[in-house]
C-alpha cells in the first residue's frame, strides 16, 4: 500500500495503520535526527516528537509533494528548532566518520584521520544554518539536491549555491589539516 494511501485510511479513522509509517520511516528520520543531536537518546526523543506532529498534523497532507518528502521536511524543521533551543557546544561522533579508523594504515594515520574527523564534526556543527542545514542532508542523509530542496522549500539553485559555499567554507576553516589533497568525505 503506498503511503498516501495509508495516510487516507488513518485519517478516516483507521490509526492503528500509523504503524505502517513508522515501521517505514522510523529509521531514517532517527538517522536525520541523530545527525543534529549527536546523541542517541536525545535522538529518540525528537524521533518520538517528531511521529507525534506527525501524527497530529496528517490530516494537513495534501499530497502537494510526495509524503516522505513532507515528512522529512516535517522531520529537518523540528531538528533544526531543536538545534536552536540547544545551542549546541559539544559534538559527539557521527556515523559517516566512525570509518576512518578503519581504513587500512599504521595507528599515527588511524590517530590522524579520527583527529581531522573531530575537527571537521566541529566545523560543521559551527556553520551557519543554512550550510548546515543542506550539508548534512547531502553529506550525511544521502539526499540529492532536488529533495533537500524539496524538504526544504528552497529553490534547487539556491541548494546547489549552498552546498557550493558550505562545501568551500568547509575547506576553507579546515585547511591543510585535513585537506592536504583532495578529501574523500567531500565529493
Amino acid at each position: 500500500m503506498r503511503d498516501e494511501e495509508v495516510v487516507s485510511y488513518i485519517v478516516k479513522g483507521r490509526t492503528e495503520l500509523f504503524s505502517v509509517i513508522i515501521d517505514r520511516y522510523q529509521s531514517k528520520v532517527y538517522s536525520t535526527a541523530f545527525h543534529y543531536t549527536h546523541d542517541q537518546e536525545e535522538a529518540r526523543d525528537l524521533t518520538q516528537e517528531i511521529f507525534i506532529k506527525l501524527y497530529n498534523n496528517l490530516q494537513s497532507y495534501k499530497g502537494k509533494a510526495s509524503f516522505s518528502t513532507w515528512l522529512y521536511r516535517i522531520a529537518v524543521n523540528r531538528c533544526i528548532d531543536w538545534t536552536r533551543k540547544k545551542k549546541l557546544q559539544t559534538v559527539s561522533d557521527m556515523e559517516i566518520f566512525d570509518t576512518a579508523a578503519d581504513r587500512d594504515g599504521g595507528p599515527e594515520e588511524a590517530l590522524i584521520r579520527q583527529e581531522n574527523a573531530d575537527n571537521l564534526r566541529k566545523l560543521v556543527e559551527d556553520l551557519p544554518e543554512i550550510y548546515k542545514t543542506v550539508i548534512i542532508l547531502y553529506y550525511f542523509e544521502d539526499f540529492s539536491p532536488q529533495e533537500i530542496s524539496d524538504i526544504t522549500g528552497v529553490p534547487k539553485r539556491t541548494i546547489d549555491t549552498r552546498l557550493f559555499r558550505g562545501k568551500n567554507l568547509l575547506k576553507s576553516r579546515m585547511g591543510e589539516l585535513i585537506l592536504g589533497g583532495e578529501s574523500d568525505v567531500l565529493r
